[in-house]
């Protein structure tokens, strides 16, 4: 394990170089020539061709709706049948499909573990699935944050209860834990420790039992927005934490919870900085969209500015990724729509020197994390999006513009009898994923828009969904997903905290559409996936794999190394040299 962690931080943070070799023959006679990656894809695929004829901070309280604090618990699975496709208000025009129900494999709600205490939902996180103690099983982390108080959960992977934190008889979290929980190796031990921040200001650092290793108070006592990101930037061989808070500051925190510098953006940092290596020069940057502000990218070894995009509304977290695959990362950030400016909202693409590429406008609102990856194997990186005004989106984003691919209003699709009532989208719900869940080879994309929906990830045609009366309907999500198979019994599942019409009716599910895992996903998780680097890197499902737990940079690999093909009289030498 030591040798692959090695290997991994070498390759991811010191991007080390590839050798990429072909065997393509080409019949130029006494001539040598070198080709971009353009033509070498084009010469490919003519061969290719040729062979076949021989032979895919919100401010608190902002947009909450109010809930009772007690009501029904949930007492059925009720199964509402089949819904049989008739027309489809969309662009896209729905096939004559039937769509299925998502099979309930358990479910697990928080208020029915302690009497007399009800718990409500989490919110801007999901669930971390890990074998958080060892044991050979896995373990399912959350936090919740509304009810009669704010703790973080764990439960085994048949959905029992596990442990609490704080316990019950202990003071509750000064803040709502609104964090998913990042796996760190905190001091490089080997094990990783259970890392979260959240309103209050506090760092804290778990072991895999709920107890408490150390904690870090921000001396802003501000709000801590998103999962803790963490990195070793000074290859020393332990981690740095880097965080950003509401009062607009940024600190580098060191694995002992000593800060080593201290930085300010204009307006507040409702989300983490995006730790990443740009440019690929080996030195590391921070990248983040503080809440309605510009995009900063500060030196993660100094914390001074490298420079800044001016574009109001901008929001975290910010994705680094080569979407165009020219080689180099580009930034990818939401812009949220502002009708008093009046100001668009949409996507904005940055180079890795901060200088606008393209533009995705929209007058709908776009907030959160939107997910990345390619929906449907034509080798081009797309994106769906979950805006307000009813509407979800799946784009091109590969090329030198994006470009639609389709639309669909979840509103109207209820309407219409496709799917129950009570469907909406919004700026808020950004909570998508996508996986290939029902196992048929293509990949779909997993909605809550409240209740979980499942659509066709290449053509947007609906797939499935899953409701019960205690779900709340017409109303935002609180919280994020996770896909895998999280009891190993070789299905894939959707775990998702569904909020319900009372805090004592919110619940966590597992889902099923019968598919085997593992499948290929490139984004299976809320903030694409908790799992840390090491683990990412030796699977084959994961078709994107991240820099870190929780991390939004996708640091350039193999499979996105340019080649230079140097033709000569019989033979052909691929050099194709490329910092990775």
């Amino acid at each position: 394990m030591e040798e692959l962690r090695q290997d991994t931080r070498l390759m991811v943070s010191m991007r080390m170089k590839l050798v990429c070799i072909g065997a393509v023959y080409l019949a130029f006679v006494g001539s040598a020539c070198v080709l971009s990656l353009q033509r070498v894809q084009a010469v490919l695929v003519d061969l290719i061709s040729a062979t076949e004829e021989d032979a895919s901070q919100m401010p608190e309280g902002e947009g909450e709706p109010e809930s009772p604090a007690d009501g029904p618990t949930i007492e059925d699975n009720a199964q509402p049948p089949p819904v049989d496709i008739g027309r489809q208000s969309t662009e896209t025009p729905q096939e004559d499909l039937t769509v299925t129900e998502l099979r309930l494999e358990w479910v697990f709600n928080t208020s029915d573990v302690f009497a007399d205490k009800s718990f409500g939902a989490g919110h801007y996180s999901g669930p971390t699935v890990w074998d958080v103690d060892g044991d050979g099983e896995n373990e399912v982390v959350f936090g919740t944050r509304r009810g009669d108080s704010k703790r973080i959960w764990c439960i085994d992977q048949d959905g029992h209860f596990e442990w609490l934190y704080p316990t019950i008889n202990q003071e509750e979290l000064p803040g709502d834990p609104i964090s998913k929980i990042s796996l760190i190796d905190v001091d490089s031990d080997g094990t990783y420790e259970l890392c979260f921040t959240g309103r209050g200001g506090i760092l804290h650092v778990l072991n895999g039992h709920g107890q408490v290793e150390w904690t870090w108070e921000n001396p802003n006592q501000s709000n801590m927005i998103g999962p803790p990101q963490a990195y070793d930037v000074d290859e020393d061989g332990v981690v740095e934490f880097f965080l950003g808070d509401n009062n607009g500051d940024v600190y580098r925190v060191d694995h002992t919870g000593e800060v080593v510098w201290r930085s300010q953006v204009p307006t507040q940092t409702y989300g983490q900085p995006t730790i990443c290596d740009l440019n690929g020069d080996g030195d590391y940057e921070l990248v983040l969209s503080p809440y309605h502000g510009n995009i900063h990218c500060l030196s993660a070894a100094t914390g001074s500015l490298r420079w800044v995009f001016e574009r109001a509304y901008t929001n975290p977290p910010v994705i680094v990724a080569d979407v165009n695959r020219d080689g180099r990362d580009e930034v990818l950030a939401s812009v949220e729509y502002r009708p008093e400016e009046p100001h668009p909202g949409g996507l904005v693409c940055l180079d890795d020197s901060g200088n606008e590429l393209w533009s995705w406008e929209t007058p709908d609102r776009v907030r959160m994390c939107q997910v990345i990856g390619d929906v449907d194997a034509d080798g081009s990186i797309d994106i769906a999006v979950m805006s307000a005004a009813h509407l979800v989106y799946c784009l091109d984003i590969g090329g030198e513009f994006p470009e639609k691919k389709w639309e669909l209003n979840l509103t109207l699709a209820s309407e219409d009898g496709l799917i129950p009532l009570g469907a909406t989208s919004t700026q808020w719900s950004a909570y998508q994923l996508i996986a290939d869940i029902d196992g048929d080879g293509q990949q779909e994309i997993l909605w809550l828009a409240p209740y979980p929906i499942v659509t066709d990830a290449a053509t947007g045609n609906i797939e499935a969904y899953y409701i019960n009366p205690h779900v709340a309907l017409d109303r935002r999500q609180e919280n994020g997903g996770w896909w895998g198979d999280v009891d190993g019994d070789g299905l894939s599942e959707w775990i998702v905290e569904l909020n319900g019409n009372y805090h004592s009716a919110t619940a966590v599910y597992c889902l099923t559409m019968g598919g085997p895992f593992p499948a290929e996903s490139p984004w299976p998780e809320y903030s694409h996936c908790a799992y840390p680097a090491e683990y990412q890197q030796e699977q084959d499902w994961l078709t994107l794999k991240a820099a870190g737990s929780n991390s939004v940079w996708f640091p350039i690999g193999p499979e996105f190394c340019f080649i230079l093909i140097v033709v000569l009289q019989g033979s052909l030498l691929c050099t194709g040299e490329r910092s990775c």
